[in-house]
C-alpha cells in the first residue's frame, strides 16, 4: 500500500492482480508523478481512506478520488528532475554506506581469525 514502481512499456502487457493499479500517464512528467504519488499529500489520502484485511489495499473508486495537484507540464519538469537528483544522490550514499559495511565486516573478519 503506498509503494510506486514504474512499469516500462517494453514489459506490457503484463499480469497484475486487484493489489495493484497501473496509473497510465498521457502529457504528464513522469519523475514529477512519481515525486507526488511518493509525498505527504498521498499519505494522507491513505490514512484517511482506511484500508482493512490481512493485506490491506485501496480499492479503484477510491484511486480515482485520490486529486493530484498538477502544474504547467516545465514546472512538472524541474520538480521532477530535482527530486530525481535527490535520489540519486541518496542511492549514491547508500551505495557508498553498503560498501563500507561490506569493508567493516571483512576487517572484523580478518581481525578475530
Amino acid at each position: 500500500l503506498g509503494r510506486v514502481s514504474v512499469v516500462k512499456r517494453e514489459i506490457l502487457p503484463a499480469n497484475t492482480n486487484q493489489a495493484l493499479a497501473i496509473i497510465r500517464l498521457n502529457a504528464m512528467n513522469l519523475e514529477y508523478i512519481k515525486t507526488y504519488l511518493t509525498g505527504r499529500a498521498i499519505k494522507r489520502f491513505i490514512a484517511n481512506n482506511p484500508t482493512v484485511g490481512a493485506q490491506p489495499n485501496m480499492s479503484l473508486t477510491q484511486i480515482r478520488d485520490l486529486i493530484i495537484a498538477i502544474p504547467n507540464l516545465t514546472e512538472q519538469e524541474k520538480i521532477g528532475s530535482f527530486f530525481k537528483k535527490i535520489d540519486n544522490s541518496i542511492k549514491k550514499q547508500s551505495d557508498k554506506i553498503w560498501l563500507l559495511k561490506k569493508r567493516k565486516k571483512g576487517f572484523l573478519q580478518k581481525m578475530f581469525v
